[in-house]
């Protein structure tokens, strides 16, 4: 994602504002996912909620996420890799899996806002 943000907005002179939404609000904080997201790209912007609003953001964007437990007190998350690419009044116009690479994305988002002027 961050690599595609660069290309789209370095190439194709577009504003894109990148959001990634945690499915743990238990284990990420705000400063937990500020430098979590500082190693990909400073400008993306992260969000987290109480657990009853994660859940129902899952819901909604029929987001997968399992608990795994792990020895001890640890645990992972699994989960579905989706992004989302919304217009700006937050509808989706199409969803993208971990299938795509960089170029790849920045291709589809591009045939996106070329059909559809957001």
């Amino acid at each position: 994602m961050a690599k595609a943000i660069d290309i789209l907005e370095s190439k194709q002179n577009l504003q894109i504002l990148p959001v990634f939404v945690t499915i743990d609000p238990q284990r990420d904080t705000p400063s937990q996912l500020r430098a979590y997201l500082e190693e990909f790209n400073s400008r993306i912007v992260g969000l987290t909620g109480t657990v009853v609003a994660i859940r129902k953001m899952t819901q909604e964007y029929r987001v997968y996420f399992k608990k795994v437990e792990e020895d001890g007190a640890d645990y992972l998350v699994d989960s579905s890799h989706n992004m989302y690419l919304l217009n700006p009044n937050m509808e989706v116009v199409r969803c993208f899996g971990v299938e795509y690479n960089a170029e790849q994305l920045t291709d589809a988002i591009g045939k996106e806002l070329n059909k559809t002027p957001l």
